[in-house]
């Protein structure tokens, strides 16, 4: 088990997931914005839930078969997404609530994970005195 596991319980690592999928969802967002008047083109979108899910339970990581072989970024998340498309135009007032909220929630996590340093901080000024 990983220090930071033992120490926060995975929530350190868990929310640097969330933010990483956060952003990618940002991007993804973004993207169907700047696609709205493109010919074609369908809006696109992943679960957030489900890539939070599937990385908490170590799923869509590629197996090391050899303790030579590089260690890869826990957080690998375009190996668990799954993007789906509505096969149907971009609707601008669903992005733009889309992309409030995840905002939002980008925002929440940043704090959390800024919290959870500051008790470390604490932790470690109150324990020199």
């Amino acid at each position: 088990m990983p220090f930071e596991s033992k120490m926060f319980g995975g929530v350190i690592s868990s929310g640097q997931i969330a933010l990483n999928a956060r952003l990618e969802k940002q991007g993804l967002i973004q993207s169907n914005i700047a696609n709205i008047e493109t010919p074609g083109y369908s809006s696109q979108d992943f679960s957030f839930e489900s890539v939070m899910a599937n990385a908490l339970r170590g799923q869509g990581k590629l197996a090391r078969t050899n303790a030579k072989h590089i260690q890869l970024d826990p957080v690998e998340l375009s190996q668990s997404m799954e993007y789906k498309s509505d096969k149907r135009p971009v609707d601008l007032d669903e992005e733009m609530q889309k992309i409030s909220e995840n905002q939002l929630m980008y925002q929440v996590t940043a704090k959390m994970l800024a919290k959870k340093f500051e008790g470390l901080r604490a932790a470690i000024d109150e324990g020199g005195k």
